[in-house]
C-alpha cells in the first residue's frame, strides 16, 4: 500500500494515512463465515487518522480479532550500530546543500567586499541561527527514532517501546503456536508477517554463524525454523 510521499510507504507511526476504510481484506470475508483471524508480525498500512490512539487504520478494524507485532516495518534505524536508513537516503542532498550554502556565501562576501552589494551579516547571521535551530531538531528527532517509532504491539496495547530485537522472531513463532492452540477446534486465519529479513538483520545467538552466508543467510535460518515451528 502506497502513500503519497517521495519515500512511497509509510515510515512513521504517527503518519495519518493507511489502507483506505473501504478496502475488503480475505481476513473480513473469511470473519463473516465464522473464522478466527490473527495477524503476528508487520502490519505496515497504516495506524491513525487524527491523533495517536484512534487507531483506525489498525489490523482490527480490517478484519483481524488478533494482532501482536509491529505497525510499521523494521528500520536500520531500530537497531542500535545498524546505521541510518534516513542519513543514507539525505546524504546526497545535505552534501549538495552544503556545497551550494557554502558558494554563496563565498560569493556574497565577495560581492560584499568589492562593493557591488551590501550584505547586512546580522540578518545573515539570525538566519544561518534560525535553520541551524531546525536542523537540531530534525537531528534530535532522528536521533530518538528508534524509541519513538519502533514499538511492539498486543492490539490496542503498546507492549514493548523500543521493541528488543534480540528474540523478536521468537517471540513471535510463540505468538503464532498459542493463536493456532487456542483455535484449533474451529476454522481459523493466521497470517504470520516476518519483520526478517532485509536491514537491519538480526537473528537470535543460537543462530549466529549456522550458515555460509553471514549474518543475512542466519536470519535466513532463523526465519526457516520459525516457519517449521509453525
Amino acid at each position: 500500500m502506497a502513500s503519497r510521499s517521495r519515500v512511497g510507504v509509510f515510515i512513521f507511526s504517527a503518519s495519518s494515512g493507511g489502507l483506505p476504510n473501504n478496502e475488503i481484506t480475505f481476513a473480513t470475508m473469511l470473519k463473516k463465515r465464522g473464522y478466527s483471524t490473527g495477524l503476528i508480525g508487520k502490519w505496515h498500512l497504516g495506524l491513525n487518522c487524527e491523533n495517536s490512539s484512534d487507531h483506525c487504520h489498525h489490523p482490527v478494524n480490517y478484519g483481524f480479532d488478533y494482532f501482536y507485532g509491529m505497525p510499521m516495518t523494521n528500520l536500520r534505524d531500530c537497531i542500535p550500530g545498524h546505521g541510518s536508513v534516513f542519513l543514507a537516503g539525505a546524504a546526497k542532498f545535505i552534501r549538495t546543500l552544503i556545497q551550494i550554502g557554502c558558494i554563496t556565501l563565498v560569493t556574497a562576501t565577495l560581492l560584499n567586499y568589492s562593493g557591488i552589494i551590501k550584505i547586512n551579516w546580522k540578518v545573515v547571521s539570525y538566519i544561518l541561527i534560525f535553520f541551524g535551530f531546525l536542523f537540531g531538531l530534525v537531528f534530535l528527532f532522528f536521533w530518538n527514532f528508534r524509541y519513538l517509532n519502533c514499538f511492539l504491539m498486543r492490539n490496542h496495547q503498546i507492549i514493548q517501546q523500543p521493541f528488543k530485537h534480540e528474540n523478536l522472531t521468537q517471540r513471535m513463532t510463540k505468538e503464532s503456536v498459542d493463536f493456532i492452540r487456542r483455535n484449533k477446534y474451529k476454522p481459523f486465519l493466521l497470517f504470520v508477517s516476518f519483520a526478517q529479513v532485509h536491514t537491519a538483520l538480526y537473528t537470535e545467538q543460537r543462530f549466529r554463524g549456522k550458515s555460509k552466508h553471514g549474518l543475512y543467510g542466519d536470519a535466513i535460518e532463523e526465519v526457516d525454523w520459525s516457519v517449521g515451528k509453525i
